[in-house]
Formats: C-alpha cells, structure tokens, sequence
C-alpha cells in the first residue's frame, strides 16, 4: 500500500486582491473553505436508426461553465471591512483559490472575477462572531501552475 500525498488546511486558501492590484491577501477567520465547478448541460435524446425501438442514448453539450466559493468561521476584525467592501460594490472582485505545492506536486491557483453574493455574519450567546460567505464566479475562471 502506498500512502496518499495528503495537503494541510493551511495549502488551500481563498484569496482576494487587496487595494494594490494584482496584490491577494487571504481573509482572516475562514476555518472551512470550499471551491465548487459547475458545468451546465443541455440533453438531446439520440435515435438508432437501425433499430427505432431500441433505448435511446443522451448526449449532452456543454452550455456553461461556473464556479462557487464557500467558506465559513470566525469573524476576524481584520476581515471584516474587506467582506463588507466586497458585498457592498456592485463590481465583481478579484479571488484566487491557492492549492499550496510546485508545479510537479499539482501546486498552484484558480483565479477569476467574482460577486460576493453572501456574507452572513452571526453570534451565539457565549461563542464568538461567526461568518459565512458565498461567492460566485462572473467570467472565466482559469488555473495557474505554481512556480517550479
């Protein structure tokens, strides 16, 4: 058996570019981050012209492509203005979804525009401020190899 190459928590990240541009700073308090893509698919039902009874097969076109960005955690003070700035624009933002390692190990990031479409800051009597907050991408979202 060979055991897997695992990453720590601290090798992926969510990132969004700072006030100087191409500049990404990951917000503080995200103790669970997610990326999800999406692939959008019309279905055209496929006849066999040999034989009309027979089941049809699907085949299926691509429409479009998108990507989410999910994170949840505590509510660092430090963060706080950058997730309101990022709700409150009607612009998208810069993100970076960083997977730490070189280029050989699989290293590098995902970067596009994204609208910050929820920031759900929270509190529990007796814990700490929480927040959760949901992007999504507007435009391509293309992957960058890590340096050597």
């Amino acid at each position: 058996m060979a055991q897997a190459t695992t990453l720590p928590f601290s090798a992926f990240k969510v990132m969004l570019e700072t006030e100087t541009a191409g500049t990404f700073a990951a917000p503080c308090g995200l103790t669970e981050r997610s990326v999800t893509f999406s692939k959008e698919t019309n279905d055209t039902t496929s006849i066999d012209c040999l034989d009309e009874d027979a089941p049809s097969w699907i085949d299926r076109d691509v429409v479009s492509l998108s990507a989410s960005i999910s994170g949840t955690g505590v509510m660092a003070r430090e963060s706080l203005e950058l997730w309101r700035n990022a709700f409150t624009t009607t612009d998208t933002v810069n993100a970076r979804i960083e997977v730490g390692g070189t280029a050989a190990e699989g290293g590098g990031y995902w970067e596009g525009k994204f609208h910050l479409t929820s920031f759900e800051p929270g509190a529990t009597r007796g814990e700490r401020v929480s927040v959760s907050v949901e992007m999504v991408s507007s435009g391509p979202v293309t992957w960058v190899d890590a340096a050597a």
